[in-house]
C-alpha cells in the first residue's frame, strides 16, 4: 500500500512540474556591431623619390600625363642615393605631407579585436590591432584629394559596416621669397636715393613655404630682363645667396624668384624697387680703376672736403685715373663677401675715418684683415681710437696724448724714415688722440714711422709716443702678409687740413704709395 503510494507522488510530482514552465531570461540578445571614430593630427614633412615614372598624352588636350611610383625616406633629410633622373626635366625630390591619424572603437556588447583600414589609392584593407598611424601623402599638384577609411572588428567577428571615413584635401601653397632684412642699402644710410658699387654685388634671401622649406625645389635670378631665357636656376637647398661678379658699368636691376615640387612660383621680388620706399630707388656700377683705392669713412662729411684734399694729393701722385673712390656713408655692405671684393680690386688701400661721427672701419676689421693677410697693403688714418683691439693691428699698449680734448698746432711728428718726411699740425686738432705701442709679439715686423716730439709733459705725454707704426704678418714659411700701417692723428677735420705744417702731408702718402708699399 505505501509502496504506491510512493510511486503516485512520484509520478504527480513530474506531471505537475509541466505546469511550470516558462521563457528563460538568460538566453543571449542579438549581437551589436562595434563602432569606429577618427581623429586628424598635422604634422610636418618628410622627402621622398621616385621609383618610376611613366608617361602617356592626354588625347582630349595633347598635354603629357605623368604616372609615378613613389618610394619614400622617412626622416629630416633625404636619403642621397634617392635620385630621380628619368626625366631630364623632372624634380629631383618630392615633398609629401605627413599626415598622423588615430581611430578608436567601441562596442557595447564586448570588446574590440582589430581595424581594417584602406586609402582610396589602396586596392585591399589593411589589417592592424593598432589604433593610430603616420602616412606620407605626397604633394604632386596645387591640390590633390585623398581619403582614409577604417573600419572596427569585435571578437565575435563582427564588423562595423559603415566606416569611419575622413577627406584630406592636401593643397600646395606657393613659396615666398624676399630679400634678407636690410641686406640691401636704405636711403638714410646711402644720404641719397642711388647705391653704387663696384662690379661685385652679393644678394641674399629668405624662403618660406607653408608645405615646408623641403617643398622649395628651385631659385630662379636674372638681371635686368625677366625674358624666359634670361633666368638661371639655383639649388634652394644649396644656396641662400649670389655673388655676382664682372658687373658691367651702368644702373642694374636684380629680379628674384622661388618655385616649389608642384611647379608654383613666388611672386618675383626685385632691387631696386621703387615701392619699397626706404631702399635705394637705383643700383649703379662704377668700375675699379687704377690700383689705388681711396675709402671714405667721413658720413658727416657733407661737402667731402677731406674727400677732396685725399684727392688732391693722389691725384699728384698717381693721375686722377690712378685710383677709385669708395664712399661708405653709414653702413658698410650687409656681405663681408662684397667688402672683401671691394678691397681685392686694388694693390694698395688708403682708408681715413672720421674726425667725427659714425664710422665704419672697425665693423670691417675681419676684412682688413683678410685684405693684408692676402698680400694688399692699407694705410689706416683714424682719429679718436674708441677702441684697441684691432686684430689687423695688434696694439700692445695705448694711452690719450690729450686729455683736454685739445691737441694745438706746432705739434711735430717727427718720421722715423727721413727728416724729410716730418710733419708739424697746422691746425687745433680738438678731439682725443692717442699714442700707441704695437705689439711686436703678433706681427712678423713692425715698424715706428712717426713719433711725437718730447714736450716734456706739458701736453699731457712724456717721451716721444708712437702715432704711426706700420707691421706685417707671418702668413706662411718665408712669406709675410703685406703692409698695415696705422696713424692715430687725422690728417683733415672735413674743413681744413691739418697736417699742413712745414710741408703738405701729401709727402707722406707719396712716400707710402712709391716707396714703403713697393718694397
Amino acid at each position: 500500500m505505501k509502496k504506491h503510494f510512493y510511486f503516485l507522488l512520484i509520478g504527480l510530482f513530474f506531471t505537475q512540474c509541466s505546469l511550470w514552465e516558462y521563457s528563460d531570461p538568460s538566453s543571449p540578445i542579438e549581437d551589436e556591431l562595434p563602432e569606429t571614430f577618427l581623429s586628424l593630427i598635422a604634422s610636418d614633412t618628410i622627402y621622398a623619390s621616385i621609383d618610376t615614372v611613366t608617361s602617356s598624352t592626354d588625347p582630349g588636350s595633347g598635354e603629357t600625363i605623368y604616372d609615378t611610383t613613389w618610394s619614400y625616406a622617412i626622416g629630416s633629410d633625404p636619403d642621397t642615393s634617392m635620385v630621380w633622373d628619368t626625366l631630364s626635366s623632372a624634380f629631383s625630390t618630392i615633398t609629401t605631407s605627413k599626415q598622423e591619424i588615430h581611430w578608436w572603437g567601441e562596442d557595447s556588447d564586448g570588446e574590440i579585436a582589430g581595424y581594417k583600414y584602406k586609402w582610396n589609392i589602396d586596392t585591399a584593407w589593411t589589417s592592424t590591432i593598432n589604433e593610430s598611424g603616420i602616412f606620407y601623402v605626397p604633394i604632386r599638384t596645387d591640390l590633390d584629394v585623398f581619403s582614409f577609411e577604417v573600419y572596427a572588428i569585435d571578437t565575435e567577428g563582427n564588423a562595423d559596416n559603415t566606416p569611419a571615413k575622413i577627406v584630406l584635401p592636401i593643397m600646395n601653397s606657393s613659396p615666398v621669397i624676399d630679400f634678407r632684412y636690410r641686406s640691401n642699402p636704405l636711403i638714410n644710410d646711402l644720404h641719397g636715393d642711388t647705391s653704387f658699387t663696384f662690379p661685385t654685388r652679393t644678394f641674399i634671401w629668405d624662403l618660406e613655404d607653408q608645405d615646408g622649406l623641403e617643398s622649395v625645389t628651385n631659385i630662379y635670378y636674372a638681371l635686368d630682363d625677366t625674358c624666359d631665357t634670361c633666368w638661371t636656376s639655383l639649388d634652394a637647398a644649396s644656396y641662400t645667396s649670389i655673388t655676382l661678379t664682372e658687373l658691367e658699368a651702368g644702373l642694374h636691376t636684380f629680379y628674384l624668384k622661388a618655385q616649389d615640387i608642384a611647379g608654383a612660383e613666388s611672386e618675383v621680388v626685385h632691387f631696386p624697387d621703387t615701392l619699397v620706399t626706404t631702399e635705394a630707388d637705383y643700383w649703379k656700377v662704377v668700375p675699379a680703376q687704377g690700383n689705388v683705392l681711396l675709402v671714405d669713412d667721413f658720413v658727416q662729411d657733407t661737402p667731402n672736403a677731406a674727400q677732396s684734399w685725399y684727392k688732391s694729393a693722389l691725384d699728384s701722385i698717381v693721375g686722377d685715373t690712378g685710383y677709385s673712390v669708395w664712399e661708405v656713408q653709414e653702413e658698410l655692405p650687409f656681405s663681408s663677401t662684397d667688402i672683401k671684393a671691394n678691397l681685392n680690386y686694388f694693390d694698395h688701400v688708403i682708408w681715413y675715418s672720421a674726425y667725427t661721427g659714425n664710422e665704419t672701419y672697425f665693423d670691417a676689421a675681419s676684412s682688413i684683415l683678410s685684405y693684408v693677410m692676402g698680400g694688399g697693403n692699407m694705410f689706416l688714418n683714424i682719429s679718436e681710437m674708441k677702441d684697441t683691439s684691432f686684430v689687423f693691428f695688434p696694439i700692445d699698449s695705448s694711452f690719450t696724448l690729450n686729455p683736454s680734448g685739445r691737441l694745438f698746432s706746432g705739434k711735430r711728428l717727427e718720421s722715423q724714415q727721413s727728416d724729410d718726411l716730418d710733419l708739424v699740425t697746422s691746425r687745433l686738432i680738438a678731439i682725443r688722440v692717442k699714442g700707441f705701442e704695437p705689439d711686436s709679439t703678433q706681427f712678423e715686423t713692425v715698424k715706428s714711422l712717426y713719433k711725437l716730439e718730447d714736450t716734456a709733459g706739458a701736453d699731457g705725454w712724456t717721451g716721444s709716443p708712437t702715432v704711426c707704426a706700420v707691421g706685417q704678418f707671418e702668413v706662411g714659411l718665408n712669406e709675410l702678409s703685406g703692409k698695415m700701417v696705422l696713424m692715430t692723428l687725422p690728417f683733415h677735420n672735413g674743413s681744413h687740413p691739418v697736417m699742413e705744417g712745414e710741408g703738405s702731408a701729401t709727402k707722406f702718402l707719396d712716400y707710402l704709395l712709391t716707396e714703403e708699399f713697393v718694397e
